[in-house]
């Protein structure tokens, strides 16, 4: 009776804290009407956060007539997260407060072909270097949160595809960073991660019932979010957008299927496209290095919001067959809203997103009763190592909204 009874307090003190962070300032009527807790717990469960200082009254409010109303707000300086997006060609990591805030980044070179034990090793002195150089308080960390491509093993924290690369599969990346670190360490698909910083970094009223998060690294996924929960399926490993078979009879993707959206849609597909053509080669001075495709991603991408013809094709028959997949998705979970997301969509976003938004307007089965949204993230490049962060202080913080997002270990 009394676990159930620290349980419920835990629940409730989670609640609390999620109520003042998500709102960015409120008063303590207004958490008690947006929690459906009583004033009472309220007040009791405000005064242990501010003596515990995850918790500050900022001021008051406009006075209508009676006592004017005490605003809080969460102590962002009280905690500090880590995060790290994990990947061939780039590791970056991001310092973020407790309301989500960007302090610090450190990029970092990537996996690429390295043994995932230097990589580790070397990962942990980059993360102590990190917080010893922003003079962060041990004691305030809550933890690193590791955003990865899929698939994954959160129940034991591996990684379980061929991502970063083959010698990472099977690897026990949480169990040795924090043997490493001494932090708690949680890893989680990038899509995933994204889709959970933006939720976190966004202020409003209440979560859209259904939201995907597409986001477009190395690869392809989305993130997706019910009533501002993370869906995770029954391993993780949801969202998998990229590997939606769009011909099967299409090219051999990674993942054993044919025609994915990946093989046609994402930067390497685009930057093997450039390199057919020996204009764009000659004029934007394109390498066939496969481990400079991004960059060369990037080239097109600039060059196609610069107004090269040729360049602008190639992003926008990657936007349509991406679309095509999105509609797809758009359809089996009736979405109301879709974030783009990731390094993909830094320099040519606003193509994407308008060819995007047209063939969700013309191809989605809801959309007589509701359109779908299409927005571009503010999180930039860096948006699956601050969701990452956000990952691993919303399981410190703000447990009750995290409890059924993640797959726990039967033993």
């Amino acid at each position: 009776m009394k676990r159930e009874s620290t349980r419920s307090a835990d629940r409730t003190r989670s609640l609390v804290i999620d109520g003042i962070r998500s709102a960015g300032e409120i008063s303590r009527v207004e958490l008690a009407t947006r929690t459906g807790l009583t004033e009472a717990t309220i007040s009791t469960v405000v005064r242990k956060a501010i003596d515990d200082g995850l918790v500050v009254e900022i001021g008051h409010g406009v006075s209508t007539g009676g006592k004017r109303r005490t605003i809080l707000a969460v102590n962002s300086s009280a905690r500090h997260a880590v995060g790290v997006s994990l990947a061939r060609s780039r590791i970056a990591l991001v310092l973020t407060d407790l309301s989500g805030e960007v302090i610090a980044v450190r990029e970092t070179e990537g996996a690429r072909d390295a043994h995932p034990s230097a990589v580790t090793e070397r990962l942990a002195r980059e993360i102590a270097h990190f917080l010893g150089a922003h003079k962060v308080d041990p004691e305030s960390v809550v933890g690193v949160g590791i955003a990865s491509p899929g698939p994954l093993d959160c129940a034991v924290g591996e990684l379980r595809g061929l991502q970063p690369g083959p010698l990472w599969r099977g690897f026990a990346l949480e169990e040795r960073l924090e043997n490493l670190t001494g932090l708690k360490v949680l890893l989680d698909n990038d899509a995933t991660c994204a889709a959970l910083g933006d939720y976190w970094t966004t202020r409003r009223d209440a979560p859209p019932p259904v939201a995907a998060t597409v986001y477009m690294a190395d690869g392809i996924g989305a993130g997706i979010l019910v009533d501002g929960r993370v869906f995770h399926g029954s391993s993780s490993n949801p969202g998998e957008l990229g590997h939606i078979s769009l011909d099967i009879n299409g090219p051999q993707c990674h993942c054993g299927a044919q025609g994915c959206v990946e093989v046609f849609a994402s930067p390497s597909a685009v930057a093997a496209a450039a390199m057919r053509n020996p204009g764009l080669v000659a004029s934007l001075e394109l390498s066939d290095d496969p481990d400079v495709d991004r960059r060369t991603f990037e080239a097109v991408a600039t060059a196609a919001i610069s107004g090269n013809k040729a360049a602008r094709g190639l992003i926008e028959a990657s936007a349509r067959y991406l679309g095509a997949g999105i509609v797809t998705l758009s359809n089996l979970l009736d979405l109301d809203e879709i974030l783009l997301s990731g390094p993909g969509f830094t320099t040519a976003g606003e193509i994407y997103a308008e060819t995007i938004h047209g063939m969700l307007q013309r191809g989605t089965f809801m959309r007589g009763i509701h359109s779908v949204t299409v927005k571009l993230s503010d999180l930039g490049v860096d948006a699956a190592a601050i969701g990452a962060a956000t990952l691993v202080m919303q399981h410190q913080i703000t447990p009750h909204s995290a409890i059924n997002s993640r797959r726990v270990n039967a033993t």
